[in-house]
């Protein structure tokens, strides 16, 4: 392994000022000068550490650097090679590049790379020292163990680039001023400080994570891109990396570890998912009903109101459906037992749906969930009751649940509905009577004939949902993915993303989104056709259902 000594460390210091002088003043159009910089140095470190000589080690980095310019225009513009010789040098970049290529594969470059890094940062840190901290250059050499010229290279190295700065400022993305946003869901269960939605704090790591997706980036080219001060971006960036929406690589660039999407890439081909729903309507409902219906004659479903029964065949078909469609994806090989472990008892994967400023959510399928949010009175993993709440089309739930003028929990939500059931559960927040208005408005709640508040959402126990319901879910489950499996795995085929292979788990992504439309679609076809025995008032029938221990009298 490398370590810089400090004569070499002096070195590699001159080097780096040399190059980043170079690459601001001829190739400042490059988003990525750190990489350049980084994989210019790292050449010539290879070469001395082998033992080669170089007669004229600027004359090599600077030949080299054109290189590796060339190299990012070709990706940028397809073009054919460009090769660029001085003299200086008696390889072409093809021969650089080969040898090179051969060096990434071992410990150690990255090595080297991590030592490039760490120079970087020592590089600002010397600039914020001295003009805002207003420390004397022997004391920032001191603290920082380089010697004094090179705290003077470096501040006059920094002054310069502030200037070439300032004359550049049309190189900031438009995102710097018309920012995207985004939104996140996750396949599994977030971390105890509600991770990864809780990394998602503003609009800024939203765009970090777009514009680190398709390839690793630099910090610096990060803030360029944005328009801020890496000082501002780098805390945020490792912020998202502690949190694992983000890698970083040996080298000191940064990755986005999720699945990214565009808003209009994430339905699919809608027109395809309604025929197919309309197609299979009557039948989908045919199997689903012939097993439900001697369930509606039981006790406690018989005891729900129209609405709620009506609620209770739609969850369930949703449930079913969405298992079905899961199993049918052409690659359900690569599909994960569970998700990965994450900090802070955290297990998921993440997708991060990315929309152009201004850009409205009006997509009719556009939706979220189930979210599912339990609480134990006893924290010994005995449930006290359970909540699947579902957004769609057919009304509003958790989103709706942030516009309230009060915010509460999932879990606190959860227990003021349980504490409307005759289960041994109560409320944790008083507030959230003064919102019983607003869970009205969303048809959540309802007042029978004598003002009392009752529940509008279906509620079973858990003994009538073991016994009884779920073993006919499976019976279910199993004949629609004979119905609808060759249909399904068809149009899943049609849609193909390219996911990088930072991403984690990259493969399950490949069909993300080919069929997010599909289920509700299903769904509203079959209430369309009048097929369910309840009425159904689509935006008015929130898709919420409630699972409980019963109270033991």
């Amino acid at each position: 392994m490398i370590g810089f000594d400090k004569v070499f460390e002096k070195q590699c210091g001159e080097y780096l000022e040399y190059l980043y002088r170079l690459a601001e003043v001829q190739y400042n159009d490059c988003p990525d000068i750190d990489a350049l910089v980084q994989d210019t140095l790292t050449a010539l470190i290879i070469k001395v550490s082998k033992g080669e000589e170089i007669e004229y080690p600027k004359g090599f980095l600077s030949a080299v650097l054109k290189n590796k310019y060339n190299a990012w225009l070709r990706e940028k513009y397809k073009a054919e090679l460009v090769e660029y010789y001085d003299g200086t040098n008696s390889e072409t970049y093809n021969e650089i590049e080969e040898k090179e290529n051969a060096e990434r594969k071992n410990a150690e470059y990255e090595s080297v790379r991590r030592e490039i890094g760490r120079l970087i940062r020592i590089y600002r840190d010397v600039t914020v020292r001295h003009y805002v901290h207003g420390q004397t250059v022997d004391r920032i050499s001191k603290e920082l163990n380089i010697p004094r010229g090179t705290v003077l290279s470096r501040l006059s190295a920094a002054r310069d680039q502030i200037k070439e700065g300032v004359k550049n400022m049309e190189k900031y993305s438009q995102i710097s001023y018309e920012p995207k946003t985004a939104s996140i869901g996750i396949w599994g269960n977030g971390g105890l400080s509600g991770e990864p939605f809780s990394l998602m704090r503003s609009d800024i790591e939203a765009n970090i994570l777009n514009l680190a997706y398709e390839n690793p980036v630099s910090m610096r080219g990060i803030a360029d891109t944005m328009g801020m001060p890496s000082a501002y971006i780098e805390p945020i960036i490792e912020f998202l990396i502690r949190g694992e929406l983000m890698g970083k690589t040996a080298g000191g660039l940064v990755y986005t570890r999720c699945f990214v999407q565009r808003y209009e890439d994430s339905f699919g081909c809608i027109p395809a998912q309604e025929k197919l729903a309309d197609k299979y309507a009557v039948q989908v409902w045919e199997t689903v009903w012939k097993h439900l219906e001697p369930l509606t004659l039981r006790d406690e479903f018989a005891a729900m109101s129209d609405k709620q029964k009506a609620t209770m065949i739609l969850f369930v078909i949703n449930q079913m459906l969405n298992e079905v469609l899961r199993k049918s994806r052409p690659d359900s090989e690569h599909t994960p037992k569970q998700p990965p472990d994450r900090p802070n008892a955290g297990r998921w994967l993440a997708t991060v749906t990315v929309y152009d400023h201004n850009q409205k959510r009006d997509n009719p399928y556009d939706g979220s969930g189930p979210v599912y949010v339990g609480y134990s009175s006893k924290n010994d993993g005995k449930f006290d009751c359970q909540m699947f709440d579902c957004q769609s089309l057919f009304g509003d739930a958790h989103w709706a649940y942030n516009q309230f003028k009060y915010r509460c929990t999932l879990q606190s939500i959860l227990r003021f509905y349980a504490s409307l059931l005759p289960c041994d559960v109560k409320t944790d927040n008083e507030l959230i009577y003064e919102l019983i208005p607003e869970f009205e408005k969303l048809c959540i709640l309802k007042r029978d004939e004598f003002g009392k508040i009752r529940l509008d959402i279906p509620a079973l126990t858990f003994n009538e949902v073991t016994k009884h319901w779920n073993p006919v879910c499976e019976i279910i489950k199993k004949e629609l993915f004979d119905l609808l499996s060759d249909d399904l795995k068809k149009l899943w085929s049609k849609t193909k993303n390219r996911v990088p292979r930072h991403v984690d788990e990259s493969d399950y992504f490949i069909h993300a989104g080919a069929m997010s439309a599909y289920v509700k679609a299903q769904l509203l076809a079959i209430v369309n056709k009048k097929l369910l025995p309840y009425p159904v008032v689509v935006g008015k029938t929130p898709l919420i259902y409630i699972a409980y221990r019963k109270k033991e009298m």
